[in-house]
């Protein structure tokens, strides 16, 4: 077990900061969501899914 750990350390060194990263975008985008920002950054008037970011 040991062997496989010290063969495959850089994948997984590589796959955990992957994760970490994945992870940090994921809480961004739910609290950008929360405060009720916008996160495709388009017009909103040629939208079809308007209605779904922005409630009235």
């Amino acid at each position: 077990m040991l062997t496989w750990l010290v063969n495959n350390l850089a994948t997984i060194i590589v796959g955990l900061i992957v994760l970490a990263v994945v992870i940090l975008i994921v809480r961004k985008l739910r609290s950008d969501k929360k405060k009720g920002k916008s996160s495709c950054g388009g017009n909103c008037s040629g939208c079809a899914n308007c209605q779904y970011c922005h409630h009235k």
